[in-house]
């Protein structure tokens, strides 16, 4: 059609159109001087029967939140340097920095509130020592598996409260949620986009698979605050999965993104 642009392959990418890295460096950029900690209202309250249902679960959420991010950043920096694409590492730093926003936020509400906070889980020790191990699509398909599931579990948190400063918070955090889970779906159609149709189709199918088992352990160690939000095990995995077509969904993966935003 005349006057539309037409997708490029960008320097040091084969067979595999990718999005505007510029435009992401810009969104991120401009997000920036929003990463400040709300205070918390002074009358803000949670009751006894609260406490006892959500504060270990967000203790856990926090945990996996404050990450520093080194070895996303070093598989970023590695990547970018192989691929010559010299915005990523800045847009991860970026990327990082808004996730230890949420845990900043979610610690100043902890300490409002007198919620202990977590110094270790054992499912966050074992998704970072994953990560560890992984390479930098890998590293990305488990941020994004962890992001899906924290969308769905920070809806059903926004309703296990009264507390207006939570329900604000949690919706802060899945509109954050959402931008991030664009990025990186485009991110990883990219990536995959490269590859032969079938071993696309066995990375996705694996992938699929990875968030159905990350779905029941996070459902048998949240389950209070799950149930409490109306979830049973099949309907939190099923919401998951349903995410996880919707972020995904692209007609053509070798062609789904384009090189400039829409």
């Amino acid at each position: 059609m005349r006057g539309a642009s037409r997708p490029t392959l960008a320097a040091g990418w084969t067979g595999c159109v990718v999005f505007d890295w510029n435009y992401w460096l810009a969104e991120f950029e401009a997000r920036v001087p929003r990463l400040v900690v709300a205070p918390i209202p002074a009358g803000s309250r949670l009751s006894g029967e609260e406490k006892a249902r959500i504060g270990d679960s967000i203790g856990t959420f926090q945990l996996g939140e404050q990450s520093e991010g080194r070895t996303l950043l070093r598989f970023a920096e590695d990547f970018a340097l192989r691929r010559n694409i010299p915005q990523l590492p800045r847009v991860t730093e970026l990327f990082i920095r808004e996730e230890q926003h949420h845990a900043a936020q979610l610690r100043a509400f902890m300490l409002a509130h007198g919620l202990p906070l977590k110094q270790r889980n054992w499912t966050n020790s074992i998704f970072r020592q994953i990560r560890r191990l992984a390479g930098y699509e890998a590293a990305v398909t488990i941020l994004v598996t962890a992001e899906m599931i924290g969308f769905v579990y920070y809806r059903a948190l926004a309703r296990n409260t009264g507390n207006a400063c939570l329900r604000t918070i949690c919706r802060q955090m899945c509109a954050d949620e959402a931008i991030h889970l664009r990025y990186e779906a485009q991110l990883l159609r990219t990536l995959r986009g490269a590859r032969a149709p079938w071993l696309r189709l066995l990375v996705e199918r694996a992938h699929r698979v990875f968030l159905g088992i990350t779905a029941r352990i996070v459902f048998r160690e949240h389950r209070a605050v799950l149930e409490h939000a109306g979830h049973d095990a099949h309907s939190f995995r099923r919401d998951c999965a349903s995410l996880h077509r919707t972020v995904l969904a692209c007609p053509n993966p070798r062609y789904g993104v384009r090189t400039h935003a829409p």
